[in-house]
């Protein structure tokens, strides 16, 4: 097989995203038809159909397996040519964190600018990535530091615990046809209603939490929408399709920028949403310590 050209995993990776070939050419800044082009000579240098054109378009359970590699490569790619530009202007230090979206909106990147502040030396690259990723990420060396909403098991990595908070339920404000006898007031009153909710592959944790909590509360959910991340849980939501349970954080700021939604009320749960900083055990680094420290101050 000759080289794969990093361009056309980068719009393979946009077209996954979005599953919409128009959509995905605005975002690549290149035609539709040109976009189409290249995902078929994509297909056809590694021989294998990645999408389904038709009635929609939809990933192949080849391009289902080949997303996460591909999504590895040009991460890959993007920490070279960092920490090489790094390099070049006598930068002293790169750290590579990888982060789950909630731990970035809520503590993350406020760390890494106060950092980016005191020390004009050091260079910190973050990439989004789902909890299970950031664990193998970091075991592999791809990134120093994973950030998510597990501890990282196992002798080789040590974790530290940032957060917990109790988890709420959204549901939509205005009427909606999936909803026929209006939103559910607390989660007892769910069975039968569609949820939103992580993929297992992407947040096993979250994922197994929100069964849980649903056992707890006398019935067996209804898994209608599986997302990657709780915005896109949260946009289903918004849209009347389903109802959701998130960490209070979460939904409290979504609550309060999107009209669409509401908090039904707060879970009264043992079960909680943690966010943990993970590192490898074997790592001993003045670097590593002040970032992970400065994360943890950022949090607590």
């Amino acid at each position: 097989m000759t080289d794969i050209d990093l361009r056309r995993l980068r719009y393979f990776t946009v077209l996954a995203e979005t599953l919409h070939f128009g959509r995905a050419a605005q975002l690549l800044h290149i035609s539709q038809p040109g976009l189409s082009a290249e995902i078929r000579r994509l297909e056809k240098q590694l021989g294998v159909t990645l999408f389904s054109r038709t009635p929609r378009t939809t990933l192949t359970h080849e391009g289902e397996a080949l997303l996460a590699e591909a999504e590895a490569v040009l991460a890959g790619a993007d920490r070279f040519a960092a920490a090489s530009a790094a390099l070049s202007t006598g930068q002293a230090g790169v750290v590579t964190i990888g982060a789950t979206a909630s731990v970035l909106e809520h503590g993350l990147l406020e760390a890494v600018a106060r950092l980016a502040g005191e020390a004009r030396e050091l260079r910190i690259l973050v990439e989004e990535m789902s909890s299970a990723e950031a664990v193998a990420a970091l075991r592999s060396g791809g990134v120093d530091l994973a950030c998510g909403n597990a501890a990282a098991d196992g002798p080789d990595v040590t974790s530290t615990r940032l957060t917990a908070a109790p988890f709420a339920l959204v549901v939509p404000t205005g009427a909606s046809a999936a909803l026929r006898d209006g939103a559910p007031d607390t989660l007892a009153h769910c069975a039968g209603v569609p949820f939103a909710v992580f993929r297992r592959s992407a947040s096993p944790r979250f994922h197994d939490t929100v069964r849980a909590l649903c056992t707890e509360a006398g019935f067996d959910p209804q898994f209608t929408y599986l997302s990657r991340t709780w915005r896109s849980a949260l946009d289903a939501v918004a849209a009347g399709l389903c109802v959701s349970v998130a960490p209070l954080p979460i939904a409290e700021a979504r609550a309060e920028s999107d009209p669409r939604v509401r908090i039904a009320h707060v879970v009264d749960s043992p079960l909680t949403a943690e966010s943990w900083i993970s590192r490898r055990a074997d790592t001993s680094s003045q670097l590593f310590d002040r970032v992970e420290q400065a994360v943890i101050d950022v949090f607590r």
